[in-house]
């Protein structure tokens, strides 16, 4: 009485996806690709912190009290000009002040620890809460309005006192640093447009 032999079929092997630099899983890396583009594009204009920007070593253009005709397109073209060196200077602002409170610190990292949480579910998550079925965007949107009304209500005066530092920040800069003379040619060719 012997027992028969019965061949064992060979489970085919999955190919490995393989992540690594360059590689991203899914259709990310094509997603990833244009806002890349976006991002180097934006850096680009980041102009010379010191020669530029705090005008150091530049004596024809400096700092000045401009007339009152010239507020308006001193302000608008260094806003323009500017742009990338002011979002750094804000995004500055906002890390001190994060440093400064600690209730910012902690709310940083509570919220920031519930958004991980959050995002890294599936994106075919369902929790059934007794006959309402709640998905992933509704608790983003959840989450997202708890957020903003927890930092409201806690750090309120922070928030608007940073804000409002690095807005008068830039505006003053905007407002006494003279037009730089790459934008003048700028200013110069809208306003030759603009006249018939």
């Amino acid at each position: 009485s012997s027992v028969p032999l019965v061949p064992v079929p060979r489970r085919r092997r999955r190919p490995r996806l393989r992540v690594g630099p360059g590689r991203a899983p899914g259709g990310e890396q094509m997603a990833a690709a244009p806002f890349a583009k976006q991002l180097e594009s934006f850096l680009k204009r980041v102009r010379k912190w010191d020669s530029e920007f705090l005008c150091l070593g530049s004596k024809n253009e400096a700092f000045s009290v401009p007339r009152p005709e010239e507020v308006v397109p001193r302000i608008t073209a260094n806003l323009d000009y500017f742009c990338v060196n002011y979002c750094v200077c804000l995004l500055l602002f906002a890390l001190v002040a994060v440093v400064v409170y600690p209730q910012l610190l902690v709310l940083v990292c509570v919220f920031s620890g519930l958004w991980y949480a959050l995002v890294t579910r599936p994106a075919h998550l369902k929790v059934q809460v007794g006959a309402a079925i709640i998905t992933k965007k509704h608790l983003q949107m959840a989450l997202g309005g708890f957020n903003i009304l927890v930092v409201l209500t806690v750090a309120r005066m922070m928030i608007f006192a940073t804000i409002g530092a690095s807005l008068l920040f830039v505006l003053l800069h905007a407002g006494f640093r003279g037009i730089p003379s790459n934008a003048k040619g700028k200013l110069d060719s809208q306003e030759d447009d603009r006249d018939p």
